[in-house]
């Protein structure tokens, strides 16, 4: 058997604003035909559709059209939501989903056998997926909080809980038959896009351990963090990742799909294979001294831009976006790492002797650099008319 197992797509995404639909467009239309030449037995989507419970209509458009051209090529697929996709909205269109061959599973039924869905292949096989989607810990934790209680109690009965429901649906795996587990969720060992680990702290995260999947689970098809990786020993899990760079964080990550070749009772082997879709997100990091030059160099560079300027602590460059974009109009951020300075306080014995003005061009150095002319003329100037004013009193 052969499934493809894809996740994160995130429709509906403006990054910085600059709307990422239409290479979305590209990279489902990239899958689709990946599920055809690679001869696909069903497509696992494992949550987040879309970019906000509220997408736009070109967004829904899409998602839409790569599920219909998955039922032109008679390709079922099992898709649930994630924390970023309503729910409710795609349960409302499950019926219709159910249609074109998508088993949606977005919220927690009542039933909760209704989590098990099984899919008759084409060449006689059969897969069972336990497709448990995103379970809010948010309003757990909120909860928790409202009734005064401990909340790191409440994240280990989070873990224990998705624990038990994975035991559950565990009991529905079938002799004979392929049977995996799709969530939405982080699993302990987890590495998020720029290499922050995810740690296995139940006081800061929530997570679920790769050794509470239950028996039998031929493979784990994990969406929710956005760096593809294999997580865990005790059972085949996997993050196939977002479809396209979704932010500076993923720029440089090579994008993919997982193919999962498995048969009833035997280890599954997993094949990532890459997607060209999308564009390639950087981010420039230069120095004032080399802006110029670095811009200059960067010009035939044809995917998105953030431009970081490092500069010493206080340093303040008035004009630099405009500088950024005169040379490249199609950067989507220019930032200025600059950090505050350290707050000194000069002992008096350094500052015995000096003027207000030499004292002033201290501070002002301290916060901002050298002293504009324009500003020590205008520092002069008020202290002329305070001493004139003082004089003028003592005459009185």
């Amino acid at each position: 058997m052969r499934v493809l197992h894809t996740a994160d797509f995130h429709a509906g995404r403006i990054t910085r604003g600059y709307d990422r639909t239409a290479e979305l467009h590209d990279a489902l239309s990239e899958i689709t035909s990946l599920a055809r030449t690679e001869r696909a037995d069903a497509v696992l989507v494992a949550g987040d559709l879309f970019d906000a419970v509220n997408p736009p209509a070109a967004a829904e458009g899409i998602v839409y059209e790569f599920f219909l051209r998955l039922k032109e090529l008679g390709i079922p697929s099992v898709v649930i939501a994630g924390n970023h996709d309503s729910a409710s909205r795609l349960s409302g269109l499950s019926g219709l989903l159910g249609w074109v061959g998508v088993q949606m599973v977005a919220e927690l039924p009542a039933d909760l056998t209704r989590l098990t869905r099984t899919i008759e292949t084409r060449g006689g096989e059969k897969l069972v997926v336990g497709a448990v989607p995103f379970l809010s810990e948010r309003r757990l934790l909120r909860a928790a909080d409202l009734l005064g209680q401990d909340v790191g109690a409440w994240r280990q009965k989070f873990r224990d809980g998705m624990g038990q429901l994975m035991e559950y649906v565990g009991r529905s795996y079938q002799p004979g038959a392929v049977n995996m587990m799709m969530l939405h969720t982080t699993l302990d060992g987890a590495k998020p896009s720029g290499q922050r680990s995810i740690t296995l702290d139940l006081s800061k995260t929530y997570t679920v351990s790769g050794m509470q999947f239950p028996a039998g689970t031929q493979y784990a098809a994990l969406g929710h963090v956005h760096k593809p990786q294999g997580v865990g020993d005790a059972v085949s899990a996997h993050y196939p990742g977002s479809v396209i760079q979704l932010d500076f964080g993923e720029g440089g990550e090579q994008k993919q799909v997982n193919l999962v070749e498995v048969t009833a009772g035997r280890p599954a082997s997993v094949t990532a294979i890459e997607l060209s879709s999308g564009l390639e997100l950087r981010t420039l990091r230069v120095t004032h001294d080399n802006l110029e030059r670095r811009l200059e160099e960067a010009r035939s560079f044809r995917g998105l831009l953030k431009v970081v300027v490092d500069a010493p602590a206080g340093t303040a460059l008035p004009g630099l976006k405009a500088q950024v974009l005169s040379v490249l109009p199609g950067v989507l951020a220019v930032e200025l790492n600059a950090p505050e300075p350290s707050e000194k306080v000069t002992p008096f014995a350094e500052r015995e002797g000096l003027s207000r003005l030499e004292l002033f061009e201290r501070y002002y150095a301290q916060k901002s650099g050298a002293l504009p002319d324009a500003l020590r003329a205008a520092f002069v100037e008020a202290q002329q008319a305070v001493r004139a004013e003082a004089a003028e009193g003592v005459e009185a």
